[in-house]
């Protein structure tokens, strides 16, 4: 199908020829007076010379040329094999291997001529299919689904089968990400048995991230039994390969129960410590191998000191410090900007509320002179004296007349970024109260939130970040973030957005810029999952990024053993892959040479050993029945996938599709236009001078 259209009425070509010819007819009408012209001879030059003005008007009037071509795209049919071990904990587990190798078999010789047959594995991510190792260490079977989504947009995505047990322990519930893909069919084939087999099972073991030296931190372990016996079981913890403690818990119901020990522990070491919890070994258990379960915590023997001031109390202070208080890392104090007196111990931050009524320029002079950040926020009746005295090179508008405002990120804002889970939430926060007018800031202030009003983003600045003597100090212009901490959890039984708010704004204040040539990016904690990925940066002494000294890692594993590692410079940084790693401590050496100086940076990080495959002794096959049904799929034990195929046969919502696609041409493109075009009018020159006339 094809055909032409134009931003004018088709219609107008009628006039447009009938203009043309009349034209034509008018000129010759006068130049053919006194020429020995046929009849014919005028006719075919003033039909020549219509013709050319019509192809010209033609082109100029902007004519388009659609094209339609339909093609066919067979119906794509995705399987999705999950790829964890816990695959391998049933006692037909021998055979899965083979059924599943059997049915993909089955599956290509009976449909490879009407669909398009894609294999997929899922586990810990998704990723092509090669191979059935069942090794993965998690589950993540959203995942597999939001994979197929994201690759096979606007694809024919007929069906999809997934070959799991339907355990997962990793994302989200995998009927979210599935109806997502309307319109499309998903099999299920289940794999191992619902049967509750005898088992103890270590279900889970939590504790702190951090603990503080000469401190007590719990660890909490949770067992599940499983058909066992009703009767005493001991639980034991253990450090450095001595049982510190152990405690008895009961087996109250045959069928299943389920019992939590928690135990007290002293942090009495530096460093990344390992604790396990074990549960002793009933005879006639399914495996052993979910009987213990390893954490770790970081003991460090110091704390960040936030002071939380002002000269009455807030609710905007009040909201900070609760987001302040969930790290266990900080302490925070308050007190009253008239008689608070800085204590021996240097703060890290000073979070100062300040409405104008009992100022303290002489404790802001000295946090400034003792290079303590400050974040200062300024209540809507603080009087512009108040903050000249402070001088950090503030002005605020004169007057009285305040202002609603809400807040917006500023573009021009770099030193870090913020997720959607602030800058979506930031659309329905509630307004700030300020100062209305015109604000004078310092000249390296940093905006980081703009005023808005509505969607329409302002130039006055809502929060920015100047520094004095090397020192940050961020300026929050309104009062009111209270309500954004209400707001947020009313809509989203959560307060992610501010939360972020809270945290990256007071990290980044407290933060002291590096100067250091030699940086390291290296997070504290790993899974046996994880890759351990090293990043780094070296700075000349123009602070350029500079990729030319070599970087060497060292690592140690907690039993000695090192390894050496060379990084590799990409763009202007530098980046290591140490691969997966065994369970354990590890400390870290990165060092560089640049001008015959050496550099080095050190630490260490801890690899968790996650065995929370072992826990699934049977098949959750509701899961994959729940799959199913949403979307009018089939579910069938995987020992009976013959039974899938056959359904697959009768299945007329599988279908080939025809797409039709759409090409545009404007007519001005076509050379042959210009070329037929150029032989009408050099016809009609070469005629009338053949005929004897110029």
């Amino acid at each position: 199908m094809s055909g032409y259209f134009s931003e004018i009425s088709l219609w107008w070509l009628i006039p447009l020829a009938l203009l043309c010819a009349g034209l034509s007819w008018f000129y010759y009408k006068k130049v053919s007076a006194g020429r020995e012209w046929s009849k014919s001879q005028t006719r075919l030059l003033t039909g020549l010379r219509a013709l050319g003005l019509f192809l010209l008007c033609l082109l100029f009037i902007g004519l388009v040329w659609e094209s339609v071509e339909y093609r066919k795209e067979k119906p794509l049919f995705i399987t999705l094999v999950d790829q964890s071990a816990s695959m391998k904990n049933y006692s037909d587990s021998s055979k899965v291997s083979a059924r599943i190798t059997d049915f993909q078999k089955q599956l290509e010789e009976r449909f490879a001529d009407r669909f398009d047959l894609v294999t997929l594995s899922v586990g810990e991510k998704t990723r092509a299919f090669n191979g059935l190792p069942f090794t993965d260490k998690q589950t993540d079977l959203a995942d597999g689904f939001e994979y197929i989504r994201e690759l096979y947009f606007n694809r024919n995505i007929g069906g999809i089968v997934l070959i799991s047990d339907g355990n997962f322990n990793r994302g989200t519930h995998p009927m979210y990400s599935a109806e997502r893909i309307e319109l499309t069919p998903v099999f299920t084939l289940g794999v191992g048995d619902t049967i509750t087999r005898r088992d103890q099972v270590l279900r889970s073991v939590n504790t702190n991230e951090v603990a503080f030296l000469n401190n007590q931190f719990p660890v909490e372990a949770t067992v599940d039994f499983n058909r066992i016996p009703v009767g005493p079981a001991t639980v034991s913890l253990i450090h450095q390969g001595r049982t510190i403690a152990t405690q008895t818990i009961q087996c109250t119901n045959p069928v299943f129960d389920q019992q939590q020990v928690v135990f007290t522990v002293d942090a009495k070491v530096k460093g990344f410590q390992r604790y396990t919890v074990q549960v002793e070994h009933k005879n006639g258990e399914f495996t052993y191998d979910n009987n213990q379960q390893s954490c770790y915590i970081e003991v460090v023997d110091n704390k960040s000191l936030i002071l939380l001031l002002s000269s009455a109390p807030h609710p905007d202070l009040a909201a900070i410090r609760a987001i302040l208080d969930e790290d266990q890392q900080t302490a925070v104090q308050t007190g009253l900007t008239s008689d608070y007196s800085l204590p021996k111990e240097r703060p890290n931050l000073v979070v100062w509320y300040e409405n104008g009524t009992k100022p303290n320029a002489e404790l802001f002079r000295t946090l400034k002179e003792r290079k303590i950040p400050i974040w200062l926020i300024v209540g809507p009746t603080t009087p512009a004296a108040v903050l000249r005295s402070y001088d950090i090179g503030l002005g605020l508008p004169n007057g009285a007349q305040q202002d609603d405002v809400q807040a917006a990120v500023s573009s021009g804002f770099s030193a870090f970024s913020f997720t959607s889970s602030f800058t979506d939430a930031l659309q329905y926060y509630p307004p700030l109260r300020t100062k209305f007018g015109n604000y004078s800031l310092p000249g390296n202030a940093e905006i980081m939130l703009n005023q808005r009003i509505g969607n329409i983003s302002k130039k006055d600045p809502l929060l920015f970040i100047t520094q004095r003597n090397d020192t940050r100090i961020g300026v929050l212009l309104g009062e009111g973030i209270w309500r954004w901490k209400m707001k947020e959890f009313s809509q989203k039984h959560a307060i992610e957005g501010f939360r972020e708010f809270i945290q990256k704004t007071v990290q980044y204040l407290v933060v002291r810029q590096n100067s250091e040539p030699l940086r390291v990016t290296l997070p504290k904690r790993f899974t046996v999952a994880e890759d351990v990925e090293v990043k780094a940066e070296f700075y000349n002494e123009a602070m350029e990024l500079i990729t030319t000294p070599e970087l060497v890692l060292d690592l140690t594993a907690g039993n000695g053993k090192k390894t050496r590692l060379d990084f590799s410079p990409l763009s202007n940084f530098y980046k290591v892959n140490a691969g997966q790693l065994e369970p354990g401590t590890y400390s870290w050496i990165v060092t560089a040479t640049h001008n015959g100086k050496k550099y080095r940076k050190s630490g260490d990080f801890v690899v968790e050993d996650i065995s929370i495959e072992q826990a699934d002794t049977r098949a959750d096959f509701s899961v994959l029945n729940q799959l199913s049904s949403q979307s009018d799929g089939l579910f069938r034990p995987l020992s009976r996938s013959n039974e899938l195929l056959e359904a697959l046969k009768s299945r007329s919502d599988i279908a080939t599709l025809q797409f039709a696609d759409s090409g545009y041409t404007a007519l001005i493109d076509w050379k042959w236009i210009f070329v037929f075009l150029i032989l009408v009018l050099g016809t009609e020159w070469f005629l009338r001078r053949w005929w004897g006339s110029y």
